[in-house]
């Protein structure tokens, strides 16, 4: 397990820089969020930097192998990943309603987090041979891919998790249409996309799951129930105003106003307490997080490298983006995590080894 000491050199520091920025936003933030907790905030400090340790560690060993050998082995990430989220289904525990997390030595694991990177990682294994002769994909071509992701959207939508189903999802046709598709293809993936509302409605969703759409709808139909989150949040960020309360002033967090201003509504903190500018400043570094991304994939030395990164800063953008806009109420409410930033230790470290990944495939792109 050795390493060119020359493609040292090729570390991406910018990427590295910008993601500790992020993350050093989301500790201060999560002190905040957390102070007013019975239990204070220093034991989800602590599990916060464990989980960033862990990551660290991960960071280095997928740099020390080159992606495309991580990548051969995709195939026995993807059915890991698959044992582990029908695991959660039979012995998880159960927490909130739902059923997400499996204990490893006293050690709680979300293995859906962990889906996300490896399915990416496992699609352009698949399909990085037909992006590089530039052959757009057929209906026949997508059938096999389409059966690899529906195939973990089903195990964690019954979990329940909408959210990340909906992410795993959204990045795999993003990488679809990265590869290329037929006009045919697109046009039956269109047609399945108009009716799939209706039989999403019909058959997938749960009672509670259509109530926050109605809510998202008429968020005053019921804005002590299922409206009260999008509710709240959107009070705790208008409260902010320009500049905020101020660091450790916000009261709609502290008056536990906000169900989980923690984890997946932490971005309400950040509005509260630092405003419009302040919400600013963070977005202009995750704009310039997803951008470097895009700049290693346009940049990798192959097209594996370029679908990996691509694939992995379509997790980032598609998390950020779908985080806000449920904050501020432009999306219903569902349980995605604002990467970096929202508390929970799986989140983090599946994060952290996409960077690894990003970092691999940049430090290897003047490889001949």
């Amino acid at each position: 397990m050795k390493i060119d000491k020359r493609r040292l050199y090729h570390l991406d520091w910018y990427l590295i820089i910008n993601g500790l920025a992020i993350f050093a936003i989301g500790i201060f933030n999560l002190i905040s969020a957390t102070s007013s907790f019975y239990s204070g905030s220093y034991n989800f400090i602590m599990k916060q930097f464990i989980a960033f340790g862990i990551g660290l560690v991960l960071i280095v060993v997928i740099i020390q192998y080159d992606y495309k050998v991580i990548a051969e082995h995709s195939k026995w990430f993807y059915a890991a990943g698959l044992f582990f989220i029908v695991l959660v289904l039979g012995i998880g525990m159960a927490a909130g309603g739902a059923k997400r997390w499996i204990n490893i030595f006293g050690i709680s694991i979300q293995p859906s987090e962990f889906m996300k990177p490896i399915l990416v990682l496992f699609l352009a294994n698949m399909l990085y041979q037909r992006k590089r002769e530039n052959i757009p994909l057929g209906l026949r071509d997508i059938g096999l891919p389409m059966l690899y992701i529906i195939i973990p959207f089903i195990l964690i939508v019954k979990q329940p998790d909408l959210g990340t189903g909906i992410i795993v999802v959204l990045v795999s046709l993003s990488i679809l249409w990265l590869v290329g598709l037929k006009k045919s293809t697109y046009a039956v993936l269109m047609s399945f996309g108009a009716i799939i509302p209706f039989v999403a409605w019909s058959y997938l969703l749960k009672p509670y799951q259509k109530m926050r759409v109605l809510s998202f709808i008429n968020i005053d139909a019921d804005p002590s129930g299922f409206g009260y989150h999008a509710k709240q949040a959107m009070i705790a960020v208008g409260s902010g105003k320009l500049i905020g309360k101020g660091y450790m002033s916000g009261t709609q967090h502290k008056l536990q106003f906000i169900p989980e201003h923690h984890t997946d509504f932490i971005f309400t903190v950040i509005g509260e307490e630092w405003g419009f500018i302040g919400s600013i400043i963070l977005f202009l570094l995750f704009v310039s997080f997803i951008y470097r991304c895009l700049k290693i994939a346009q940049e990798a030395h192959d097209e594996l490298g370029s679908i990996i990164a691509f694939g992995l800063a379509s997790i980032i953008y598609l998390q950020f983006t779908i985080n806000v806009m449920m904050a501020i109420h432009l999306a219903p409410v569902v349980g995605i995590p604002l990467p970096f930033i929202s508390y929970g230790g799986s989140s983090l470290v599946s994060i952290l080894a996409s960077v690894g990944l990003l970092l691999n495939i940049s430090m290897r792109r003047y490889m001949f």
